[in-house]
């Protein structure tokens, strides 16, 4: 799945997939959502939400598979509160989610939750505050054995081995700019080029995302 945000992609709440799967994966934004032509890294629009009107974007069910993960967007927060997400896929709160959002120090975590119990998580994901207005590219790599790789705007900055991989299955509750959760905080940000792919990324793969940025 990719989403662009691009004017061109964008047909009143519609975000249309640009990549494998078609018009099935076609996204929705709630709660409108600005496309900024002016606030972008790549083309010619990111989306951008404001917390306290709720904003986010729904994406289809999807199943994602055991062949691998990988997770590649540009992103950031400006004055998010903690558990801000960039993006929660899941069936409900504490059920199979895939979460990437924004710790208590203000840096990303990334974790994945099964049956109401965290099968994994790695938080100071960056080493930085990002909750500072600033333009930033991160790709989370997941192989089939559970084995993570996280980048930072092209570069590899943390290996984890032998941590955890989501279950294979399908996840019908997916959501950017928004948690499952109902208690959590929405975000102040922006999204841009989002990528999910269900396969391994090299460091050149992912190198090339950050450079089309």
């Amino acid at each position: 799945m990719y989403y662009s945000f691009d004017s061109s992609t964008v047909f009143g709440s519609t975000v249309v997939n640009l990549g494998t799967g078609g018009s099935a994966y076609n996204a929705l934004m709630v709660n409108n959502p600005l496309i900024s032509a002016t606030d972008k890294k790549a083309g010619t629009g990111a989306i951008a939400f404001t917390a306290s009107s709720l904003q986010y974007v729904r994406i289809p069910a999807f199943t994602t598979g055991s062949s691998g993960l990988t997770f590649a967007f540009w992103f950031k927060f400006a004055g998010s509160l903690f558990t801000s997400r960039i993006l929660d896929f899941g069936n409900g709160a504490g059920m199979d989610n895939i979460v990437i959002g924004l710790d208590t120090s203000g840096d990303l975590i990334t974790y994945q939750f099964n049956l109401n119990a965290v099968g994994a998580s790695v938080s100071a994901v960056t080493g930085l505050n990002v909750n500072d207005g600033v333009w930033r590219h991160v790709a989370l790599v997941i192989d089939s054995g559970g084995n993570w790789k996280v980048y930072l705007n092209g570069v590899l900055t943390r290996t984890i081995a032998n941590e955890y991989y989501p279950p294979s299955k399908t996840r019908v509750l997916n959501y950017l700019g928004k948690s499952n959760w109902a208690t959590d905080s929405y975000s102040n940000g922006a999204i841009d080029e989002f990528y999910v792919y269900f396969s391994v990324l090299s460091a050149s793969d992912v190198l090339a995302l950050y450079n089309a940025g």
